[in-house]
């Protein structure tokens, strides 16, 4: 077995991760902590639940020296404030008590206190985690001084990409000096990635590490066909026999609304979404964490890097954006190699588009009938039998109910292909026909977004095309960057 004393690192960090029960290095870290430590530029492709953050942190915890006051040594560029608190958090654990001499770690992030984050820099820190809108504002205000950072990671490159937050990122890497080492992680290497690694690395070492599709072996998918009115009832029974459950949704009108049903029927739910004052999303998190709150309704960007203890059950109450959203948010489960269920909601018109995402990720084309009279389904949070009904998909017959699981069923495989249509209609654009109450002929393509909900998640003012971003709206990027330097400082507000 490797151990952390063999990829170089010191004894008195190996020594604090067995304390956490953190005894062997993962993929991930095997690879990247020896180049780090050496001081090497490093592109790692890894996602959640890779064990990524330690691979960084170890290294940058090990090198750092004793940094002035307003000069951190380390900087880390995370895309979320909640990323942020993670990342702090993990970099802590590793301290134990922090004493004189040990490395210190401060987080700027939008919607807290910008005053108490200066002090907390005046004082001095070794290590900043940064969101790139709240780093940018204390550049402005020559509240810190990057001209001594050494080490720099950019953590998420591609949610970074995704939320429109690489302009920043580029004009932060561009302030600091040539002579630092660059650590990117990233689940993909898209366009804008490549171009930051282009651009701002330096003969980097590649690493990939297919985590994330791997951690979805660990999980049982259930993907079950329903109506509308039915779901509050679904939800209710699978997480009824669950420890902790996060529901995802896609806006924060949603997000509060389901929130509220949920507490209606007397269960105890928390919402978490980009609208919350920092303070309010910390209790919202800590009470989850502790099991006061055993359900969190939340929207992608709010639930974006929480690790929590315990969490066995992911329900995608409404379809994610795609097959990386459907890994991210389920990739909050099964964690550090434990099990865990993901349940997908889905009304009929929504079956072609599981089933192009159920091929994507190497799934079992499996799909069942919602019916919250099904008795097992609250066996799914607990991985015992699920004897639901399936539904099959096919070109000659359209989507029709298979054999119930029975005694000796459950959760089989069936025959399915790429279109449908019922027998002896004709096709409606390649057979693609919605089925089922109150549908009448709808075609949902994916993303499916409501409309009435979607005109709050802007993300404010948009003058000179540059939004505010680590307030967190959900669904939505950066507008225009064409004039984003020019009018930067004018338009750029406190809360971000």
């Amino acid at each position: 077995m490797i151990t952390f004393n063999d990829l170089g690192v010191a004894s008195h960090i190996s020594t604090r991760l067995a304390e956490n029960n953190i005894l062997e290095p993962t993929e991930i870290q095997k690879v990247v902590i020896p180049d780090a430590l050496q001081g090497l530029d490093v592109l790692a492709m890894a996602g959640t639940g890779s064990g990524k953050t330690l691979a960084f942190l170890i290294p940058v915890l090990q090198r750092a020296p004793r940094s002035a006051p307003n000069r951190p040594y380390a900087l880390i560029l995370v895309p979320t404030r909640e990323l942020a608190l993670q990342v702090r958090d993990v970099f802590l654990s590793m301290l134990g008590h922090p004493r004189r001499g040990l490395p210190r770690i401060g987080a700027i992030y939008g919607g807290s206190s910008i005053d108490r984050q200066i002090r907390d820099l005046q004082r001095g820190v070794e290590v900043v985690v940064a969101t790139p809108g709240r780093l940018m504002d204390l550049m402005d205000r020559r509240a810190i001084d990057l001209s001594e950072v050494t080490s720099v990671v950019i953590d998420e490159a591609d949610r970074m990409a995704d939320m429109g937050f690489l302009p920043p990122v580029e004009e932060i890497l561009s302030s600091l000096s040539e002579n630092h080492q660059t650590m990117l992680f990233s689940a993909t290497l898209d366009g804008d990635v490549r171009k930051i690694v282009n651009r701002y690395m330096s003969s980097p070492i590649h690493h990939e590490v297919k985590a994330e599709t791997r951690s979805l072996d660990n999980m049982s998918h259930y993907f079950l066909v329903t109506h509308d009115n039915d779901k509050l009832e679904i939800v209710k029974q699978v997480t009824s026999t669950a420890r902790k459950t996060i529901i995802f949704v896609r806006t924060r009108d949603n997000a509060d609304r389901l929130a509220d049903d949920l507490n209606g029927e007397g269960i105890n739910v928390d919402a978490l979404h980009g609208n919350m004052r920092q303070s309010a999303r910390e209790r919202v998190l800590h009470r989850f964490s502790k099991g006061a709150t055993s359900i969190l309704v939340a929207t992608d960007v709010a639930a974006r890097g929480i690790d929590v203890a315990g969490l066995d059950l992911v329900v995608h109450y409404e379809l994610p954006d795609d097959h990386k959203a459907y890994i991210h948010r389920s990739g909050r489960t099964a964690r550090a190699g434990t099990s865990g269920a993901v349940v997908t909601l889905l009304r009929r018109s929504q079956m072609r588009t599981v089933n192009g995402l159920q091929k994507d990720l190497g799934l079992p084309q499996q799909l069942f009938m919602g019916n919250p009279e099904e008795p097992t389904l609250t066996n799914i949070a607990t991985l015992e039998e699920f004897k639901g009904e399936e539904v099959v998909f096919s070109d000659s017959r359209g989507p029709a109910r298979g054999r119930s699981g029975g005694s000796g069923g459950g959760y089989r495989p069936f025959r399915t292909s790429s279109n449908y249509s019922r027998q002896g209609e004709s096709p409606r654009e390649g057979g693609y026909r919605s089925y089922g109450q109150g549908e009448v002929g709808s075609r949902d393509r994916y993303p499916s977004r409501e409309r009435s909900s979607n005109r709050s998640e802007g993300y404010g003012r948009r003058e000179g095309g540059y939004r505010s971003n680590d307030g967190g709206s959900e669904g939505s990027s950066y507008g225009s960057r064409g004039n984003y330097d020019g009018q930067r400082r004018s338009s750029r507000r406190g809360n971000y």
